[in-house]
C-alpha cells in the first residue's frame, strides 16, 4: 500500500470539507475538517509515523472522530465514510481546489456544468469562452481563472518555509547520529529563511563521506534513492520532497556553505567584487595569487574578502555587501530578544467572525510563562457582525473582559493585555462599536474579507484603521497566503506615513502560510521609521513556538531589536497601550 503523506491527508481533509460545503452540510464538521487539514500541513512529523507510534494525540485539531477515520485510512488505504460523502460529486472539483482562490461551490459548478475532468480542461474552457456562458460568470471570471491557473503552475513543488524547516531539522538531527558527521547545515533558500523553498540541500562536514552517505541512505523517511556518489547523495522522501546531501572535508566547509547558501545574486555580486581584487571564488575556497585558500567557517571566508560576516538571511544582493565593507551591517533581532506575543486566539466562546482557537485563555497564559515571556495579549477575533447587533457585540466583550480581569488578578509572573483582533470591514468601518472598544486594553485590526479590492480602497481601509485611537496594530497587513493568495495591493508608502503619525504598529505575522509583513516591506517600513511587532497569530498553544519564523522574516528585512516593539520590557511596552 502506498505511503500516505501529510500532504495526501491534508488534501483529503480539505476535500471532505469541500464536499460538506457543496452539500450544505453541518458547519461545525466543515470547520473541523478545515482545522484538521491545517494542523496536518503544519505537523512537524508525518501522521503515519505518529499513528504507528501511538502519538496522534500530539497533533492539535485531530479529534476522536477524525482520529478514527485516520486509523481506517492507515490500515486499509481508504475511508468508507469519506467515499460516501464524496459520492455523486465530480472528481475534477477536488483538483480545482488546488487553484488559488477557487472555492468549493465554484469548483463544483465548473466541473459539473461543463463536465470537466481536470485542470487542463478548465484552462481550455476559459480560453475558449465557455465559462462566461454560465450563470454568475463572465469574461472577468475567465481572466481571473486563467491567472490563477498560471499561478498554480508556477508554484508546483514549492513548500512553505514552515513545512520544509522541520523536515530539514529531522534530517539534520538524524545525520548527527553518525559519529563522522561533524556538522550538518541546510543550504540555499531554506538557510536564508525564504518564505517558500523548493528541494532541500544539506551540507555535512566529515573526513569519512562514505560513512555519512550510507547513514543518510537509511533515513526512515526515504522513499527512494536517486543517486549516491563518493561525496554526494540524493533521495526522495515519502512526502515527495527531494533531499540533496553534499559532504566536504572540514578545512573547506566554510567555502561550501557560502557558495551553496546563495543567493545567486549575492554570489554574483560577491564574485564580481572579488575579481576586482584579483581573487576567484568557488565552493572549494578563494584562489589568490595562484594559491587556493581554504576556510573551515564562513566568518573567515568573508574576513579574507575584507568584510564583516554577512548573516544568511541578508544574502540577497540588496546592499549587504556594501554595508559589510563599511562595517555597517545591522545587529539583527534574535528570538531571544522577544519579550511577548500579543496576537493569540483562544477557545473562549465570543462567537467570533472567524475561527476560534483550541486552547483556553488560561492555557495561553501558561504557555507564555513557559516561553519566558513578560507579557501576552489575548486577541480573539471580534464577534461576528453578521450574526450580532452592536449591543450583543458589546455584551459579549463585557463578559470576556470580566473573565480576563479575573485571570489578570491571579497572575503575578506575567502581564496580560485584554485585546481583540477586529475586522476592517469592506466599507472601512471597524467591526466593533466604540462602546466595545473602550472595554479593551487595545486592539489589532486586520482585513479578513474583500482582499482583492482596488489599491485605493485597500489603502483607505488600512488608513482608516490606523487613524482609530483604539487600534494599536495592523495585523497581517498584506493579507497574503503563501502559495494560495497574493498580497492585497496598497499604497504602502502612504500607509507607512500614517503609521508613524498615529503610532500604529505593523505586524510581522508568523502564522505559517502568512509570514506577513513580507521581508521587502519590513525593510521599507524600517526605513520609514515605522514600529513593527512580531506575533504568532497562534490558534493553538503549540503554535506559539512559531515565533522563530516571524523573527526570520524580520531578520531578512534588516530589522534590529530596536525596530521591534515586543523586544521592549513590560514597563516600556505597556506605555504603548496606556496600561
Amino acid at each position: 500500500m502506498k505511503y500516505i503523506t501529510n500532504k495526501d491527508i491534508a488534501r483529503l481533509f480539505y476535500s471532505i470539507a469541500a464536499a460538506y460545503t457543496v452539500k450544505n452540510g453541518d458547519r461545525f464538521k466543515i470547520v473541523a475538517y478545515e482545522k484538521a487539514a491545517d494542523s496536518t500541513e503544519k505537523a512537524t512529523s508525518e501522521l503515519k509515523d505518529l499513528w504507528e507510534e501511538g502519538n496522534l494525540d500530539s497533533v492539535p485539531g485531530i479529534g476522536k472522530g477524525i482520529k478514527g477515520h485516520l486509523d481506517e485510512l492507515f490500515k486499509t488505504g481508504k475511508v468508507k465514510h469519506f467515499e460516501e460523502i464524496k459520492k455523486d460529486l465530480p472528481p475534477a472539483m477536488f483538483d480545482f481546489l488546488d487553484i488559488p482562490g477557487m472555492g468549493p461551490k465554484t469548483a463544483y459548478i465548473l466541473a459539473s456544468k461543463l463536465k470537466l475532468k481536470n485542470i487542463a480542461d478548465l484552462e481550455n474552457a476559459a480560453r475558449n469562452g465557455k465559462i462566461r456562458k454560465l450563470a454568475g460568470f463572465g469574461e472577468k471570471s475567465e481572466t481571473e481563472i486563467l491567472a490563477s491557473i498560471s499561478q498554480f503552475k508556477q508554484k508546483v513543488n514549492r513548500y512553505p518555509l514552515t513545512f520544509a524547516f522541520p523536515v530539514a531539522e529531522r534530517i539534520v538531527n538524524y545525520l548527527k547520529q553518525e559519529r563522522y558527521c561533524y556538522e550538518a547545515i541546510p543550504l540555499g533558500s531554506l538557510r536564508r529563511m525564504v518564505a517558500t523553498v523548493g528541494d532541500i540541500d544539506i551540507a555535512v562536514s566529515s573526513d569519512n563521506p562514505q560513512k555519512v552517505i550510507e547513514h543518510f541512505k537509511k533515513f526512515k523517511e526515504n522513499a527512494r534513492i536517486l543517486g549516491a556518489g563518493p561525496m554526494a547523495s540524493s533521495v526522495v522522501l515519502k512526502n515527495g520532497m527531494q533531499i540533496d546531501l553534499k559532504v566536504l572535508a572540514q578545512d573547506s566547509f566554510g567555502a561550501l556553505l557560502q557558495h551553496f547558501t546563495g543567493s545567486k545574486n549575492h554570489n554574483i555580486a560577491l564574485r564580481e567584487y572579488a575579481l576586482k581584487k584579483g581573487m576567484s571564488l568557488s565552493e572549494h575556497g578563494i584562489k589568490f595569487h595562484g594559491k587556493i585558500y581554504k576556510f573551515k567557517d564562513e566568518k573567515s571566508f568573508y574576513k579574507f574578502l575584507g568584510m564583516e560576516y554577512i548573516e544568511p538571511e541578508l544574502r540577497e544582493d540588496s546592499g549587504e555587501i556594501e554595508a559589510a565593507l563599511k562595517s555597517k551591517l545591522p545587529n539583527l533581532v534574535k528570538i531571544g530578544d522577544i519579550k511577548g506575543d500579543i496576537h493569540l486566539h483562544s477557545s473562549y466562546p465570543i462567537e467570533p467572525s472567524h475561527d476560534l482557537g483550541t486552547g483556553s485563555l488560561e492555557a495561553i497564559v501558561k504557555k507564555g510563562k513557559e516561553l519566558g515571556y513578560e507579557y501576552v495579549g489575548l486577541s480573539d477575533h471580534s464577534p461576528s457582525v453578521s450574526n450580532h447587533s452592536k449591543q450583543q457585540i458589546v455584551d459579549l466583550i463585557k463578559r470576556r473582559t470580566e473573565v480576563i480581569e479575573q485571570i489578570k488578578a491571579s497572575e503575578k509572573d506575567i502581564r496580560i493585555l485584554n485585546l481583540l483582533e477586529i475586522d476592517v470591514l469592506a466599507n472601512g468601518e471597524l467591526s466593533v462599536p466604540e462602546e466595545g472598544l473602550k472595554l479593551l486594553d487595545g486592539s489589532l485590526a486586520g482585513i479578513h474579507s474583500s482582499h482583492n479590492q482596488p489599491r485605493e480602497l485597500i489603502t483607505k481601509r488600512i488608513l482608516k484603521a490606523c487613524e482609530s485611537p483604539y487600534v494599536n496594530v495592523i495585523s497581517h497587513p498584506t493579507n497574503r497566503l503563501l502559495l494560495q493568495r497574493d498580497s492585497s495591493d496598497a499604497n504602502w508608502q502612504e500607509v507607512f506615513k500614517v503609521c508613524v503619525k498615529t503610532n500604529t504598529m505593523l505586524e510581522i505575522n508568523a502564522w505559517p502560510n502568512r509570514l506577513d509583513l513580507p521581508d521587502i516591506l519590513v525593510k521599507e517600513a524600517i526605513g520609514a521609521k515605522v514600529k513593527l511587532i512580531i506575533n504568532t497569530d497562534a490558534h493553538d498553544t503549540a503554535q506559539m513556538d512559531n515565533m522563530e519564523f516571524g523573527v526570520s522574516v524580520a531578520r531578512r528585512g534588516w530589522a534590529e531589536g530596536k525596530d521591534i516593539a515586543n523586544t521592549l520590557p513590560w514597563l516600556e511596552f505597556s506605555k504603548i497601550f496606556g496600561v
